[in-house]
């Protein structure tokens, strides 16, 4: 088995990062372990709820993930991004989720993105969140991943272009090109 210490990450050259010593530590501490849950239990949750729109599942998807991702963790090895390992991981679970239950799953995004303490910007705003959801709903499987990925679990476009074995150019161009249609969707229906 390769040694996976600091030391050995340092020598590889590899930037060594928060979500590094945190594993690093839950490697030689089942209990540290926590830290990690911690660090990202709420994006993991929001990423599993905007797939299934289901609180209950959403939880359970987000203990199987911890827990597979607990098991996993001794055969993990660094190679810079901890978040792609992460998410490959819940990309997985739902997937299989998904073909048990063989229905299709919304993607509620805009409404619970949402909060603002003003009430009456949010019901002017109401309207458009809906036309969003709407067109957010009829985007091809992989767009909707883009804006899941960036704007619900916030994943630097380094780690969305590992995750989607893409370049990281190519990704901020088709995130950046969804966003621009969007927009001009939404505006087109606004005139």
């Amino acid at each position: 088995m390769q040694d996976f210490s600091l030391a050995t990450v340092k020598e590889s050259g590899i930037p060594v990062d928060e979500d590094t010593k945190l594993v690093l530590e839950a490697q030689g501490d089942p209990a540290a372990f926590q830290a990690l849950y911690d660090r990202w239990a709420v994006r993991v949750y929001q990423y599993f709820y905007h797939r299934t729109g289901d609180t209950d599942s959403s939880e359970d998807l987000t203990s199987q993930l911890f827990l597979a991702a607990y098991q996993s963790l001794p055969r993990y090895r660094h190679h810079g991004h901890f978040a792609p390992w992460l998410f490959t991981i819940a990309r997985n679970l739902f997937n299989e989720y998904y073909r048990k239950r063989k229905r299709e799953v919304p993607l509620e995004m805009a409404q619970n993105l949402v909060a603002s303490i003003d009430p009456v910007a949010d019901s002017a705003h109401a309207d458009e969140i809906q036309r969003l959801i709407k067109l957010v709903r009829s985007l091809p499987e992989q767009e909707q991943e883009l804006i899941r990925l960036r704007y619900v679990v916030e994943l630097p476009f380094a780690d969305m272009a590992i995750l989607l074995n893409k370049r990281e150019a190519a990704v901020k161009k088709s995130l950046y090109r969804l966003q621009a249609r969007l927009q001009g969707l939404l505006e087109g229906k606004n005139e």
